[in-house]
């Protein structure tokens, strides 16, 4: 049980952290912090996004809403808030996008300073902490005043959802690792099944031999399987063979890291065997550009790369669930929630308010999924409107096999040890068993900095 003084010395370690961002943005007011939309570019504007202000909303109750949706996903938010706002005639929701980058630093410092907005997107992996350190509102009393059924999201969101028997967030989303492929080239290769899919059979050495003879067939200057060889990528595709693996980063109490075994092993000594026979070739900056680019027969990238294939002229490609190497079915995965932070400045109104936008979000989030997230709720997978949407319904289900981070703290730290080693790792600088002790080492000492 996390007693008042702890979370109290938590609470000041969390300030000291966050002082500078507080110094540099909040005391200039939000207008200030922002980060703003990210144009066709890429480049992200230096100004916050609002949206719906529309109508006399003189007698509305206001509520914000932050989010680090700076892409096209935020273009497609701000259209649902707008919707929201036309179609309500009590409450008013002034939307705010901040860069991915800099979102959960501002975010912190601002609730860390009693400045938060009334609704703020967390990823699933982040809420334990800030439950831990007493940030985030309990939902379900809200909740069962508007007659939100917890039971209609999946099954996997439902469990990760929740601390301690307590739902704290509410998932709009389950966003996951998927492999792409080029429908031209597989039709091409003979390897295209009669509905325009790609079936990989199941197993590690059916999946090396399958993708060998793509290799084969391909003509030269091109690749099997692109993927970016730094960063997430990495993290994502060993999460998802640790998971078929049967390994987790921690056991049950998690308070003690399990990656200095075999299944962590074997789950790293799988990456490198498709670096070492070229299948996934070491050293790519941009795997997406390679598989836009036609030098790529597949690619590994999340369901969030759909928008950007979608929209390149003359790209033929199907998303599939991610193939089974190991003996189990997972696949990484993450879930966009929405949240209430605590503050003494938000009224009991705006907290229903607050609770009203956010069952809406996710009534409507067969709109949401239109930039490749899956929907939270299982009424909206199987709704028309989900079923008719392009790519999407083809991996939906991969949804079930969801493999989440354990709710522990520390998540953030965790990200930047996995990201370091598989990098160095990748590029041949330290071996499976280096890499593997050291992400035991690593990850424990940041488990013990938590219990």
């Amino acid at each position: 049980m996390i007693t008042k003084e702890r979370t109290m010395m938590r609470k000041g370690m969390i300030r000291k952290a966050a002082a500078f961002a507080m110094a540099g943005c909040l005391t200039a007011g939000l207008a200030g912090c922002s980060g703003g939309s990210q144009s066709g570019s890429g480049a992200v504007a230096d100004q916050s996004q609002a949206a719906g202000e529309t109508g006399n909303t003189a007698e509305k109750t206001k509520i914000t809403f932050w989010a680090p949706f700076s892409g096209g996903d935020g273009d497609v938010m701000t259209a649902m808030v707008d919707e929201f706002n036309e179609q309500s005639a009590d409450i008013e929701v002034e939307f705010m996008i901040f860069k991915g980058e800099e979102y959960y630093t501002k975010l912190l410092a601002a609730m860390t300073s009693d400045s938060a907005p009334t609704v703020a997107v967390n990823h699933i992996t982040r809420v334990k902490e800030y439950v831990t350190d007493d940030l985030l509102e309990p939902l379900d009393e809200l909740a069962e005043a508007q007659q939100v059924d917890w039971t209609d999201f999946t099954q996997k969101l439902q469990v990760a959802s929740m601390v301690d028997g307590v739902h704290y967030c509410m998932p709009i989303d389950t966003h996951l690792l998927l492999m792409h492929y080029n429908v031209d080239e597989f039709k091409n290769m003979g390897l295209l099944a009669d509905d325009s899919t790609v079936v990989v059979p199941k197993g590690e050495e059916a999946f090396f031999e399958f993708f060998e003879n793509v290799k084969a067939q391909l003509d030269g200057g091109k690749m099997a399987i692109s993927g970016t060889s730094a960063n997430g990528l990495p993290m994502y595709l060993w999460s998802t063979l640790l998971a078929q693996y049967g390994g987790s980063i921690c056991d049950e109490t998690g308070k003690t890291a399990t990656l200095n075994t075999e299944e962590n092993k074997r789950a790293l000594s799988t990456m490198m065997r498709m670096v070492d026979t070229g299948i996934w070739p070491k050293n790519q900056k941009n795997g997406g550009e390679l598989f836009t680019g036609r030098i790529a027969a597949a690619t590994i990238n999340g369901d969030w790369a759909i928008p950007t294939f979608s929209g390149t002229e003359g790209l033929n490609f199907v998303s599939m669930p991610f193939p089974q190497i190991g003996e189990k079915e997972g696949v990484y995965a993450d879930s966009h929630t929405l949240v209430i932070p605590k503050s003494d400045s938000v009224t009991d109104k705006e907290r229903e308010s607050a609770m009203i936008f956010m069952k809406w979000i996710t009534d409507h989030t067969a709109k949401w999924a239109s930039v490749g997230h899956i929907p939270s709720r299982q009424t909206v997978i199987d709704s028309e409107e989900f079923k008719s949407l392009p790519y999407i319904p083809q991996y939906a289900k991969a949804a079930q096999n969801a493999s989440f981070f354990p709710q522990v703290c520390g998540v953030a730290g965790m990200t930047e040890v996995v990201q370091r080693e598989l990098t160095s790792m990748v590029a041949g600088e330290q071996d499976v068993e280096t890499t593997a002790a050291n992400m035991q080492e690593q990850f424990q000492k940041i488990l013990d900095s938590y219990n």
